[in-house]
């Protein structure tokens, strides 16, 4: 079983995803890419330990969400 650091990125990037979504499709791809990788950044410059497989999960997330409304019947 993931921990559960993992699955509560993967649901961040999905839900950051859907804030962003309003904006259009790019928007949403992209924001939780960026918001993630500040987080890992300003994780790892203070000292906290930034972890890469976190940010891979927020975009795994961001991503499916992505998938998701792609294939919705409605278009943005």
């Amino acid at each position: 079983m993931f921990p559960k650091t993992k699955i509560l990125h993967f649901f961040a990037g999905m839900a950051c995803a859907a804030l962003a979504s309003p904006f259009g499709i790019i928007a949403a791809a992209l924001t939780p890419v960026g918001l993630g990788f500040a987080k890992e950044m300003y994780l790892h410059f203070t000292g906290q330990g930034g972890d890469a497989e976190n940010f891979a999960w927020t975009i795994a997330g961001a991503a499916t969400f992505v998938l998701w409304l792609r294939l919705m019947p409605i278009r943005l």
